[in-house]
């Protein structure tokens, strides 16, 4: 029996139909109706003044996106808790913070980009995908304070056997992808002697998770290999599994995990001048735990939805440093050439790779100094951290990786070619975020002329990228050199492929034994 449709049945229809596409075409990025309520609502101009724009009215009020991770601690001691308690330094400042608990990481960048919070704590690698995704959406956003640097606290495990990076080849991986666990393994495997094709089948073979608990989970059941964690459980998941071992962690990549807090530009540029108040209230924050850790391990045990007892807080603390005023002005530099810039640009290049992001993005254009410039002259500029003292590993030790890296010189010279500096910028730019680490740079030939003749050309040319290093500012106390001359090949001498691969600078790095 057929059916008939009456005229408003077929706009019903219509309409059901045209509500349908235009949730596709939402759902898959081609229209984002949420973003442009952020970001086309205002733009913040990094170059001009902090001032209040004529008509505007401020607000004391913050949402700040959170997730649970102790780094938070100095802006809840700030608070007194999620919410702002009286007498609190923010509520002495009239500020009213709250802080949203978004444990997913993409949630908590769409919490900003639709207008849900104000403010958001990411690390600067993940920052570095949601810049270059906000960017395609014309969101408007800007880090604008450093939180903390992880020193121990995120690390890669692995079962009795593995001992470096290159064991990890052909086997199982756990890890929580797109964030900064995904961005330490990553790291840690460019920063090695596998090939591409070795790297890709460890992060095809790999088991991915929801967050860094369950790679430990997994690891002490023996279900993966290695994993990805972080403490207390990755501390935990090696004392369950004998004959296991932390491979490298974040006290020897000491300056590539950070947070940071990113601000949105519609909420900046109404409230500049809350969110400096945020930032020295945090600030404060870091000085009171400083002076009063144990109230500070007290009050973050007291906030139900953390679910952090004192005594995990004061465990967990004790992997991270919290950042300072002098650690802010360090972190984020005067220009290109910044702790921040440099984390930045890495995970640019993982998020480009696995085509997270369609564009590499200045990390210039991310950042916005001008709050840390107004709170000069409020909190001391001089580093409150030691300078790291290098020892020399002991001998026979294993390093955590080598590097082969093809750097071209001049004929029977050990002046470097133009092309090949970049090479050696790559070196420099592990070694900043790797920095509590000994290297050795050793120099190696193929098999062709004279045997002695070649072990010295090749530490003269181990020597010269030693000194073009220093000549970056590392510290020649950090870097031995060797001339290997013809005497560790990797391939066969006897064919101009074999030769050429001889012919190459390996970087061995090892974490650094002088106690800190």
């Amino acid at each position: 029996m057929a059916v008939r449709i009456e005229k408003g049945g077929w706009i019903a229809i219509f309409l059901i139909g045209v509500a349908l596409i235009g949730y596709s075409l939402y759902r898959y990025g081609v229209l984002d109706f949420g973003s442009r309520k952020t970001g086309g609502a205002a733009k913040v101009d990094t170059s001009k003044p902090l001032t209040l724009p004529a008509g505007e009215t401020a607000t004391n009020e913050v949402r700040l996106r959170v997730n649970i991770w102790v780094g938070c601690a100095a802006g809840l001691a700030a608070n007194g808790g999620l919410d702002t308690v009286p007498g609190s330094i923010y509520a002495n400042k009239g500020l009213k913070v709250s802080f949203k608990i978004i444990d997913d990481w993409t949630e908590g960048a769409a919490a900003l980009a639709t207008g849900n919070v104000d403010m958001m704590l990411t690390t600067a690698d993940v920052w570095a995908k949601d810049y270059a995704q906000f960017q395609d959406k014309d969101v408007g956003a800007h880090a604008f304070f450093m939180v903390d640097w992880s020193r121990g606290a995120d690390g890669v495990i692995a079962r009795q056997g593995i001992n470096s990076i290159e064991d990890l080849a052909g086997k199982t991986v756990a890890f929580a992808p797109y964030t900064p666990s995904h961005f330490l393994l990553w790291n840690g495997l460019k920063s090695s002697g596998l090939s591409t094709e070795q790297r890709n089948e460890i992060f095809t073979r790999a088991v991915h998770t929801k967050d860094g608990i369950e790679p430990a989970t997994l690891f002490a059941q023996q279900k993966v290999d290695a994993g990805v964690a972080w403490d207390p459980d990755m501390s935990d998941a090696v004392a369950k599994r004998a004959g296991s071992k932390k491979i490298y962690d974040t006290r020897v990549a000491n300056k590539l995990i950070a947070d940071v807090l990113v601000v949105s530009d519609q909420f900046a540029a109404r409230n500049p001048q809350t969110v400096v108040k945020l930032a020295e209230g945090w600030l404060e924050g870091v000085e009171f735990i400083k002076a009063q850790p144990s109230r500070a391990y007290n009050l973050i045990g007291t906030i139900r939805d953390f679910n952090m007892p004192s005594d995990l807080a004061k465990t967990m603390l004790e992997g991270v440093r919290l950042a300072d005023y002098a650690d802010n002005l360090s972190f984020f530099g005067t220009g290109p050439d910044s702790d921040y810039a440099n984390i930045f640009k890495m995970a640019q290049q993982m998020y480009r790779e696995d085509r997270m992001i369609k564009r590499i993005s200045d990390p210039e254009t991310s950042v916005d100094r001008r709050y840390l410039e107004s709170m000069k002259g409020k909190f001391s500029a001089a580093s409150t951290e030691a300078p790291i003292e290098y020892k020399a590993p002991a001998r026979g030790a294993e390093p955590i990786g080598t590097q082969r890296k093809s750097i071209y010189f001049d004929p029977n010279s050990a002046r470097m070619s133009l092309d090949s500096r970049a090479i050696v910028d790559d070196v420099a730019s592990f070694m900043r975020a790797y920095e509590n680490t000994v290297v050795d740079i050793e120099g190696n030939t193929d098999s062709t002329g004279s045997h002695d003749y070649n072990v010295k050309l090749s530490w003269e040319r181990a020597e010269a990228v030693k000194q073009y290093l220093v000549s970056k500012g590392f510290p020649a106390a950090r870097m031995r050199t060797k001339g290997n001359g013809p005497d560790s090949p990797i391939d066969n001498n006897a064919t101009p492929e074999g030769r050429e691969k001889n012919r190459r600078t390996d970087i061995k790095w090892y974490a650094n034994p002088a106690p800190r």
